[in-house]
């Protein structure tokens, strides 16, 4: 059984490599043509327009992983169909759920590799590719918000702040507060002020209270101040960063969002669904593998490069849909988060495992 597994992969890598290469290029020049006006308008050098059409790849290429892997396996099992060898296969005891066990390790292994590549790669190569768009060709200053409205930062030792407005050549801030948790979600300290600045390595708060909550969350202390010294370990300049949005959050750091918006009683709905979205379309791998096994096996004399083309386009039209179908009832609190951005995994999951039984028979 272990040559046998070691042929359904052989063949189905070629045609899984042949495709992503493929597909990487029709993206590429699908990102050149839509932005060629630009490069163009802003006088990019050749060299200069490729490595910001390059740096644009690793984002989009994650989109094409789980139809690769689809390609692979309709087309690899089409052939063998078409050559009669599953029928030799099947004539020797080997019955479909026997296939698809080393097609399905094989998108595992794509799936948790997208993963990775997500959240070490992806993140950089989009930041480097917004650095090239704005610096080097449209020739735009680097330049650092002095100002900021509306801040919330997760500070270090379980500290929030919520701040109305911070100035970054005062080093101030207004309408500060400042809450303090324990390990989990108790409240421990709440700190409200007018203001704050930025003085000799250390904030002082003006005039506002200190209150201190004991593990029931019983007030315990309220203290007013006209200015309080603290030692704290945020800066100015943290305070000027700017938020990413959660598409360019890996997932620790976009864990650590989701927990400061649900400090701040704010909807994270959205940040959620993304954070369920990060694990669920590379799990896709797997799950087209479910789909494909039983189609590429029904295939015989229609397998050819058309048909597995076609097939893998109307399978992506249908999932992709499902996926901004479940975004947008995810985001709205219709479905639970979890449900939202697994909900196409489940539907084609489903539909390949009644597939897989009912072409067993």
């Amino acid at each position: 059984m272990k040559i046998l597994n070691r042929y359904l992969l052989r063949e189905f890598v070629a045609p899984f490599l042949g495709s992503l290469l493929i597909f990487s290029v029709i993206i590429l020049v699908i990102l050149v043509f839509d932005q060629l006006k630009f490069v163009m308008d802003n006088h990019a050098g050749f060299l200069l327009a490729a490595k910001y059409f390059v740096l644009q790849l690793p984002f989009n290429l994650l989109l094409i992983v789980p139809l690769a892997v689809l390609f692979g396996v309709l087309f690899s099992l089409g052939s063998l169909s078409k050559a009669s060898e599953l029928i030799a296969m099947r004539a020797g005891g080997v019955d479909l759920f026997k296939v698809a066990v080393p097609l399905v390790m094989a998108g595992a292994l794509v799936g948790l590799g997208s993963i990775l590549f997500n959240e070490t790669v992806v993140p950089k190569t989009k930041s480097m590719a917004e650095h090239v768009r704005q610096v080097e060709i449209e020739k735009k200053a680097v330049t650092h918000t002095t100002q900021r409205s509306n801040v919330s930062l997760r500070g270090s030792g379980n500290r929030m702040y919520h701040i109305d407005r911070f100035d970054g050549p005062t080093s101030s801030m207004t309408g500060v507060i400042l809450l303090e948790f324990d390990q989990g979600i108790r409240l421990k300290s709440r700190l409200d002020a007018q203001g704050a600045v930025y003085r000799d390595g250390r904030w002082v708060f003006q005039k506002g209270w200190m209150r201190v909550f004991d593990e029931n969350g019983v007030e315990i202390l309220a203290q007013p101040f006209e200015e309080l010294p603290m030692d704290l370990e945020e800066k100015p300049d943290d305070f000027l960063a700017e938020q990413k949005e959660a598409q360019e959050l890996n997932m620790p750091e976009l864990l650590a969002y989701i927990d400061q918006l649900k400090k701040n009683g704010e909807d994270y709905h959205k940040e959620l669904v993304e954070l369920h979205l990060k694990v669920a379309f590379p799990f896709a791998c797997v799950v087209l593998v479910l789909l494909g096994v039983p189609t590429g096996w029904s295939l015989g004399k229609w397998s050819s490069v058309a048909t597995s083309i076609g097939l893998v386009l109307f399978v992506a039209f249908a999932y992709l849909g499902l996926i901004r179908v479940g975004e947008a009832l995810g985001e709205s609190g219709v479905l639970p988060p979890i449900l939202a951005g697994w909900m196409a995994n489940v539907v084609f999951a489903a539909l390949g495992g009644w597939l897989m039984v009912r072409r067993n028979r």
